[in-house]
C-alpha cells in the first residue's frame, strides 16, 4: 500500500493540473447528478417488522384504511382570547374547503362541524330520553288500566259465580245456563282475552322501552367517550384543524404542504392566529451554514497556530470542503431512488468536514517535515503520501468499515446514513491522497512560513563550516534529539510519574461521567425539543397547555373481538371496551373510531396522560399490548400502533441491537489492531479504552439532553429521551476516530520498540512523535462537531454533541493519558505475540518505514534535479555543482529511520508548543534549524573523511 500511494503522490505532484482537472470534472458531474436526479427527503423513521408496523399492516387490511398516511395540524387561536364567532367559524369552514382542493390532501377535519355533530347527537339523545320518560309513563298508565280491568273482570266473575250459586241452591239447573248468565259469562271471558292481549302488548312495549333505554344508555356512553375527540378548547378560543394527506408520513411533497398552509393562512385576516405543528413544517435537505462556519473557524484557528502560515492552514479546509461538496451532491442525487432522512446528508457533511481536514493535515505535516530536511518538493510530496498517506488510508478504512457495519443491524434508514457517512469519509481519503498532493506541488515551499524557509537556506550555508565544528554540532543535535524524544516533561511526564494512579484517575473520571447511562432512555424528537421560537415548539406547547400533553401523542389501539361476534354485539362491545381502556392507568381518553365491516375488530384513539416521550406513555403502550378483556362473547385482545407506538418500538429495537453492534465493532477493533501492531494486549487496551470513552460520551449526552444539565448552554429547549439511533451511530463513528488516534500515537511506539528503544522508552518516543498531530486532529474534529450543536435541529445537535465530547474524551483522556500509562505499566508484555501468530500475520508497514528507507536515494536525485536549473555559463555550472553538493550533505543524515523519528519528534514537541503561543513557534523553528545545521555539518564531515580515505 505504501509503495502504491508513493506512486499516486508522485503522479499527482508531477501532473498537478491533470489531477485538478479530474477533480473539477468530478465536481461538475456531481452537480449535474444532483440537479437531474435529486428527490424528496423524508422525516419518517421506521423499522420493518416491529409490532407497531405489523399491527398497522393488519389494521389497514381490516379497516380498509391508509393508516400510514401523513397527518398534520393547524392550531387556530382568537387574537383576543374570546370564543370563535359565527363569522370566524364560517371563515374556518371556507378555508378548510380550499385546503381540501389542494392536490395530495385526502381529508380535512372541521372541528366546529364535528362539535356540531356531537351536539346534535347529544340533543337527539336528550329527546330520546324525554320520549323514553313519556313512554315509561304511558306504560305505567296502561298497566294501571289493565290492573283496573283485571279487577273488574275478577269482580264480575265473582258476581256471576254468586248468581250461579243462588240458582243452584234454588234448584234451578245450570245446564243449559240461563241466557242472561251465559251472556254475562261470555262477556267476562272476552274481557279476559282482551286483558291477556293488552298485557302481552304492554310486555312487548315494555321490552321495546327497555331496549330503547339500553340503546340510549349505550349511545350516551359512546357519546361521552367521543366527547374527548372534540378539538376545541373549553373556553372556545382554540381549535385544531387536522389535515390528512395521501402520501405517507414523512414523505409529503413540499408543494402539498405549502399549498395546505397557504389555504389556511388566509384565516390570519379574520382575527385569528394560525400555527402549524411539526408535521406541517416540511423538510428541506439543507445544512445550517452557521454550524459549518463555527467548525471551520475553529479548525482554521487550530491549523494556523500549528502551521504558522495562512496558506498551509487554509489547504486542509479547502480540501475538506471539496470532499463535502462532492459527497453531499452525490448522496442527495440518490434521494430520488433511496429513502433517506434529513440527517443523512448532514451526517456526511459533519464527518466529511472533520476527517477531510485531519487527513489532509496528516499528509501536509509530513510534507512540511520533509521540506524542512532539505528534500525536494515533488519527492517530499510522494514520500509524504506514501508514509502518512498509508496511515490516512488505514484510518479512513477503519471509519468506513465501522459505518458500513451499520447495515448489519437490520435497520434500513440507519444503514443508509452509515453508507452516506462512509462515502464522505472515503472521498476525504481520496482527496487527501490525490488532490492535496497536486496542490502541494503547485504551492511548492510556500506551505512553509517565511521564517522556516529562511532557516532552511541558513542550514544549507551552515554546511560550508569546518569539519570539526560540523561534527560537534552533529553530536550535540543527536544528543538533544535523543533526550528530547525520551524526555519526561509536560503532560506525558505527569502521566508516567505515577502510571497506576493515572489509570485509576482516568477510569474513575470516565466512570463518573458515564453514570447517567444507567438512566438513559431512547426516543424520537417531538415539537417540544425544537427551538422555543419555532412554530413546531409553539404549536406543541399550545396543544399541551390547552388539551393536555397526550393530545400530542395519540395511540391507535385495535381491539380484536372474539370469533363470531355479530354486528349488534360489536356495537355493545364498542362501549364496554372503550370504558375498559379509559379505566387503564395513564389514559386520559379512549375515543371510539371504527367498527370493522366484518365486526371482528374495533379501533380507538387513546390519549395518554403525558406526552409521547414520557416514560408513562412507553409503559402504557406495553401495558395495552398485554391487556386482555373477558366479555360475554369471549376474550378481547389488543394491538397497538400509531406514531407514538412506533417510536417506542424503534427505541426498543435499537436498544436491543446496540450490544450486538458494539460486540461486532469491538471484535473488528481487536482483529484490525492485532494486524497493525502485531500484539495482543495493545488491541485489548485500545478496545477497552474505546468502551470507556463511549460510555462517558453517552453519559454526558444523557445528562445534557435528557436530564437537562446545562440545557440553556446547549440550546436544549425541553429535555427528553436521546435520539433512538444515537448510541449506535456514536459507536460506529467514534470507533473509527478512536482507532485513528490509536494508530497515530501507538504506531510511533511500535516503530521505536522495533528499533530497540525498549518498551517503556518507546512510550515516550511514540507520544512525542504523535501527540501534536492527535491534539490538532482532536481539536479540529471536536470544533467541527460542536458547531452542529447550535444548528437549531435537536437531532443534529445531539449527534454533534456526543461526537464532540466523545472525540475529546477519547483523544485526551484515553489515547494520550490512559493508553501511555497502561503501555508503561505493561512494559515488554505489551508487545507480546505468540510465535505462530507472528508467522501468520502479514507485515502491513502502515507508517511506510520501509518505503522511507528505500526512498532516500530517490529523494537525493529528485532534489538535485528540482533545485538545479539549466546552467548557462561555466560559472553558473560550478555554482550549481556546489549547491548540489550542499543538498547532498543536507540529505545524507536523513537515511536512518531513527533519525527521521528524532527530527519529527523534535519538531513534534516544538509544534505542540506552537498551539500555546507564538514564542513556542519561534523556539520550535530554532530547534529545527539547529538540528538541520548539525545534520548538514555532519554530512560534510563524513564526505571529508571519505575523501581523505580515498586519497590514502
Amino acid at each position: 500500500m505504501s509503495e502504491f500511494l508513493y506512486k499516486v503522490g508522485s503522479f499527482a505532484a508531477r501532473r498537478a493540473w491533470a489531477v485538478i482537472g479530474i477533480w473539477a470534472l468530478i465536481i461538475a458531474l456531481a452537480g449535474g447528478a444532483y440537479a437531474s436526479f435529486k428527490g424528496e427527503m423524508t422525516d419518517s423513521i421506521t423499522i420493518p417488522g416491529t409490532e407497531a408496523q405489523l399491527v398497522q399492516e393488519e389494521l389497514s387490511d381490516t379497516f380498509k384504511l391508509n393508516l400510514n398516511a401523513g397527518n398534520g395540524s393547524a392550531i387556530l387561536q382568537t387574537e383576543d382570547g374570546s370564543a370563535f364567532s359565527d363569522e370566524q367559524k364560517a371563515a374556518v369552514a371556507s378555508a378548510i374547503a380550499e385546503t381540501q382542493k389542494v392536490e395530495g390532501v385526502e381529508s380535512v377535519n372541521d372541528p366546529f362541524a364535528t362539535a356540531q355533530q356531537l351536539a346534535d347527537a347529544r340533543a337527539q339523545l336528550e329527546a330520546g330520553q324525554a320520549e323514553l320518560a313519556s313512554g315509561e309513563q304511558q306504560l305505567a298508565d296502561a298497566q294501571a288500566q289493565l290492573d283496573a280491568a283485571r279487577a273488574q273482570l275478577e269482580a264480575g266473575q265473582a258476581d256471576l259465580d254468586a248468581q250461579k250459586a243462588q240458582l243452584e241452591a234454588g234448584g234451578i239447573p245450570l245446564e243449559p245456563l240461563p241466557a242472561p248468565l251465559a251472556e254475562a259469562q261470555a262477556q267476562i271471558d272476552q274481557g279476559w282475552v282482551d286483558y291477556d292481549a293488552g298485557l302481552a302488548q304492554l310486555d312487548e312495549n315494555r321490552a321495546k322501552l327497555e331496549s330503547g333505554t339500553h340503546d340510549l344508555t349505550q349511545n350516551s356512553a359512546l357519546l361521552d367517550l367521543s366527547q374527548a375527540g372534540i378539538a376545541i378548547s373549553e373556553d372556545g378560543s382554540t381549535a385544531i384543524i387536522s389535515v390528512s394527506f395521501e402520501a405517507g408520513s414523512g414523505s409529503i411533497p413540499a408543494q402539498t404542504l405549502e399549498g395546505s398552509k397557504e389555504a389556511l393562512k388566509t384565516l390570519t385576516g379574520q382575527g385569528l392566529k394560525v400555527t402549524f405543528d411539526q408535521n406541517m413544517q416540511g423538510l428541506e435537505p439543507e445544512i445550517n451554514a452557521t454550524a459549518e462556519l463555527i467548525g471551520i473557524i475553529i479548525a482554521f484557528i487550530v491549523l494556523f497556530l500549528m502551521l504558522g502560515t495562512l496558506i498551509a492552514a487554509g489547504l486542509p479546509i479547502i480540501m475538506a470542503l471539496v470532499g463535502v461538496a462532492v459527497s453531499t451532491l452525490l448522496v442527495l442525487s440518490l434521494s430520488g431512488l433511496v429513502d433517506m432522512t434529513s440527517t443523512t446528508p448532514t451526517l456526511g457533511t459533519m464527518l466529511g468536514l472533520a476527517v477531510g481536514i485531519d487527513y489532509t493535515l496528516f499528509i501536509l505535516n509530513r510534507h512540511r517535515i520533509n521540506l524542512a530536511k532539505g528534500m525536494g518538493v515533488k519527492e517530499s510530496i510522494a514520500l509524504a503520501t506514501g508514509t502518512s498517506g498509508g496511515a490516512v488510508f488505514f484510518a479512513g478504512t477503519t471509519v468506513v468499515i465501522a459505518l458500513l457495519g451499520l447495515n448489519v443491524v437490520g435497520i434500513p434508514f440507519l444503514g443508509v446514513m452509515g453508507n452516506a457517512g462512509a462515502f464522505a469519509v472515503a472521498l476525504a481519503v481520496a482527496i487527501a491522497t490525490t488532490l492535496s498532493p497536486a496542490l502541494f506541488s503547485l504551492l511548492g515551499e510556500r506551505v512553509l512560513s517565511k521564517k522556516q524557509r529562511a532557516r532552511i537556506r541558513a542550514s544549507l550555508q551552515a554546511a560550508s563550516g569546518s569539519d570539526t565544528q560540523a561534527a560537534e554540532i552533529r553530536e550535540q543535535a543527536r544528543q538533544a534529539a535523543a533526550q528530547h524524544e525520551e524526555a519526561r516533561q509536560g503532560w506525558i511526564g505527569l502521566v508516567l510519574k505515577k502510571p497506576a494512579a493515572t489509570v485509576a484517575a482516568v477510569v474513575l473520571a470516565l466512570g463518573a461521567v458515564a453514570l447517567p447511562v444507567t438512566d438513559m432512555r431512547l426516543g424520537l424528537p417531538t415539537g417540544a425539543s425544537q427551538p422555543t421560537d419555532s412554530a413546531a415548539y409553539i404549536s406543541y406547547t399550545t396543544i399541551a397547555d390547552t388539551f393536555g400533553e397526550g393530545k400530542n401523542g395519540p395511540i391507535l389501539v385495535a381491539a380484536r373481538l372474539p370469533e363470531g361476534t355479530t354486528a349488534e354485539q360489536a356495537k355493545a362491545l364498542q362501549v364496554q371496551v372503550g370504558q375498559e381502556l379509559l379505566a387503564q392507568k395513564d389514559v386520559s381518553a379512549a375515543i371510539p373510531a371504527l367498527i370493522s365491516e366484518d365486526s371482528s375488530a374495533l379501533l380507538y384513539q387513546v390519549l395518554p396522560a403525558e406526552g409521547p416521550n414520557a416514560e408513562s406513555t412507553t409503559n402504557l403502550v406495553q401495558a395495552l399490548r398485554e391487556l386482555t378483556l373477558s366479555t360475554d362473547s369471549g376474550q378481547v385482545s389488543f394491538g397497538v400502533t400509531g406514531q407514538t407506538a412506533m417510536t417506542v418500538d424503534i427505541a426498543q429495537n435499537l436498544a436491543d441491537v446496540l450490544p450486538l453492534y458494539l460486540a461486532l465493532v469491538m471484535g473488528l477493533s481487536l482483529l484490525v489492531l492485532v494486524l497493525v501492531f502485531r500484539s495482543i494486549l495493545v488491541p485489548v487496551t485500545a478496545t477497552v479504552g474505546f468502551l470507556f470513552s463511549l460510555l462517558a460520551a453517552l453519559g454526558a449526552t444523557t445528562a445534557v439532553f435528557q436530564w437537562g444539565w446545562a440545557a440553556e448552554l446547549f440550546s436544549v429547549s425541553t429535555p427528553g429521551p436521546l435520539l433512538a439511533f444515537l448510541p449506535i451511530l456514536a459507536v460506529g463513528i467514534l470507533f473509527g476516530l478512536a482507532m485513528d488516534y490509536q494508530l497515530f500515537l501507538v504506531s510511533g511506539m511500535r516503530e521505536a520498540y522495533s528499533q530497540g528503544r525498549g518498551a517503556k522508552r518507546s512510550v515516550l518516543v511514540g507520544y512525542h512523535h504523535g501527540a501534536r498531530v492527535v491534539t490538532a486532529a482532536a481539536l479540529i474534529m471536536a470544533g467541527v462537531f460542536i458547531g452542529f450543536v447550535f444548528s437549531g435541529d435537536p437531532m443534529i445537535a445531539s449527534i454533534g454533541f456526543i461526537l464532540a465530547v466523545g472525540v475529546l474524551f477519547d483523544a485526551f483522556l484515553v489515547r494520550m493519558t490512559l493508553i501511555p500509562a497502561l503501555m508503561h505499566l505493561l512494559g515488554e508484555r505489551a508487545w507480546w505475540l505468540p510465535a505462530w501468530l507472528d508467522r501468520l500475520l502479514p507485515d502491513l508497514d502502515v507508517e511506510g518505514t520501509k518505503l522511507e528507507a528505500q526512498a532516500q536515494p530517490q529523494a537525493k536525485a529528485q532534489a538535485q534535479k528540482e533545485d538545479a536549473p539549466e546552467p548557462e555559463t561555466q560559472a553558473e555550472e560550478t555554482a550549481q555543482v556546489e549547491k548540489t553538493a550542499q543538498v547532498e550533505k543536507a540529505q545524507a543524515p536523513a537515511a536512518s529511520p531513527s533519525q527521521v523519528v528524532a527530527v519529527e519528534s523534535t519538531e513534534s514537541l516544538a509544534q505542540a508548543a506552537v498551539l500555546a503561543a507564538d514564542q513556542a513557534l519561534a523556539a520550535a523553528d530554532e530547534a529545527q534549524a539547529e538540528a538541520q545545521r548539525a545534520a548538514l555539518a555532519a554530512r560534510k564531515a563524513l564526505r571529508a573523511i571519505s575523501a581523505q580515505q580515498n586519497k590514502q
